[in-house]
């Protein structure tokens, strides 16, 4: 494990933690407020290239989480007609929150996330 210092934690810039950190952020208040996780989203998609390896692991994480859970919403979409499909919805929603913390806690261990390409949890 790498020493971290205060002002790379707590920095904004791309290829960051705290910036990583901001994105997790911006992904799991787009609960809330809609299209902050789509604007997250863009920003790690932007930041791809920047930063070390374990960056590039948490962007790649971010970018399958927001991908993933589009795919599932639209499904849980598509089977309302069948009344179902709202539970599916709501799997997703709880799916997301926990990729989300499992990311977050991953970065603050400075460590590479849990199976980034994973479909499951």
């Amino acid at each position: 494990m790498t020493a971290m210092t205060i002002s790379t934690l707590f920095s904004f810039s791309k290829g960051t933690p705290g910036y990583a950190r901001l994105v997790y952020a911006g992904l799991l208040l787009g609960l809330f407020v809609p299209g902050l996780n789509a604007v997250a989203a863009v920003v790690a998609y932007l930041a791809r290239d920047a930063g070390d390896a374990l960056f590039q692991a948490h962007v790649k994480n971010q970018l399958h989480i927001f991908a993933k859970s589009v795919v599932y919403v639209l499904i849980g979409l598509v089977l309302t007609y069948f009344l179902f499909g709202v539970l599916i919805i709501m799997a997703a929603i709880v799916w997301y929150m926990l990729r989300i913390t499992k990311g977050l806690q991953a970065l603050a261990r400075n460590a590479p996330p849990d199976n980034p390409e994973s479909w499951l949890f």
